[in-house]
């Protein structure tokens, strides 16, 4: 009992001189470098679902449309305009 009594007070001295500051000074760039990942899974819980980000507003729709056929439309009036301004000019068949 006496043997277990000694490596009872040896661990003690060696816990007491464990150097605290030192320790935590090691720890710091560990906590530093592994705090992003607790960030990014706050950050991902924080998303929506797949479902969520594939609604669509019809307004997105009409935008899209809207935006795509106006501009379409008035390029293909202005160049009928054109052609048949020059076909006037030049005084062919469709002069009149």
């Amino acid at each position: 009992m006496l043997s277990h009594f000694g490596v009872v007070l040896s661990t003690a001295r060696a816990a007491s001189d464990f150097n605290f500051e030192k320790a935590a000074a090691i720890m710091i760039p560990t906590a530093t470098i592994a705090s992003p990942a607790f960030a990014l899974d706050s950050i991902v819980d924080a998303l929506p679902t797949n479902t969520v980000a594939l609604e669509v507003q019809f307004g997105a729709y009409l935008a899209v449309l809207l935006g795509t056929f106006l501009p379409c439309l008035f390029l293909i009036n202005l160049f009928i305009q054109t052609e048949s301004r020059k076909a006037g000019k030049a005084g062919g068949q469709d002069s009149e």
